[in-house]
């Protein structure tokens, strides 16, 4: 794989390095947009490309549409592969005519596809996707005045929703990303952390449309038999690690970036 801006160093003769890196390779992907087919490097890039492949016919040209641009007339009878609306589809159609028949790309909708993969950062994908969860059940629980708490180190990836009017009226329930799917659990608990694993049973399903589902469901049952509790809820959903000692030592550090006075520095003095 030849890329012009990695190889290309200041000094270099521009000419000479786009000669050695066409002919070193097969195929040569032109990236079209009204900003590229200004770019001289480009010009000279398809120019010695197209003579190589008059002469040996040992390159090919493949024309990638970026933005809506005027094709060049010695392109403009080749298929492009068209990124302008859809990234995807663009990408299959330039892995198609490298031979390549998979050419998925990881996102939020599909990262569950790659898990394991150690090429691909897919957990990235699932920690904004358990974000999004916890933002749109938090948001949820506000509706209903319910109280939310997101699991720690102990229970990964999990949220509890819970509702308190009497000892014989309060509901719970609490949702975990297990591997790739989510499932439910409703022990009577506030905090996830106290909640084991084997106590998640329910299959909810792989999207957060649906453990919001399943949430709206139990706590519209509870609003309708006992109303909405009264007393003022709470929300437990930063993201801290260690024990509690570790954690007040965060916090503390935390406020004391914005005191204008050293309370250390003071000591030593």
């Amino acid at each position: 794989m030849w890329f012009d801006k990695w190889e290309i160093q200041v000094g270099d003769s521009i000419t000479q390095k786009i000669e050695n890196g066409i002919r070193e390779n097969e195929y040569l992907g032109i990236v079209l947009s009204p900003e590229a087919l200004k770019s001289e490097w480009v010009k000279s890039e398809l120019g010695a490309a197209l003579s190589k492949q008059i002469n040996n016919k040992k390159i090919t040209v493949l024309p990638i549409l970026y933005r809506k641009c005027d094709i060049p007339l010695l392109l403009s009878d080749r298929k492009y592969a068209n990124f302008q609306n859809d990234y995807q589809t663009g990408l299959e159609e330039l892995a198609a005519s490298l031979g390549i028949k998979n050419a998925e790309t990881i996102s939020e909708d599909n990262w569950r596809k790659f898990v394991g993969n150690v090429s691909v950062n897919w957990k990235t994908y699932r920690e904004a996707e358990y974000k999004k969860l916890v933002t749109a059940l938090v948001n949820r629980a506000k509706q209903y005045n319910w109280s939310a708490w997101t699991g720690g180190s102990k229970n990964p990836y999990s949220i509890t929703c819970s509702a308190f009017v009497s000892l014989n009226k309060k509901r719970s329930i609490s949702i975990k990303l297990c591997g790739v799917k989510y499932m439910a659990a409703f022990d009577d608990e506030i905090n996830p952390n106290n909640i084991a694993r084997s106590s998640f049973v329910l299959d909810v399903g792989n999207s957060i449309e649906e453990c919001e589902e399943v949430v709206w469901r139990i706590m519209e049952d509870f609003k309708n038999k006992y109303g909405n509790p009264v007393e003022k809820p709470h929300y437990h959903t930063q993201k801290f690690t260690g024990n509690v000692e570790t954690r007040m030592s965060q916090i503390r550090e935390f406020i004391q970036q914005f005191d204008w006075y050293n309370e250390e520095t003071n000591k030593k003095e």
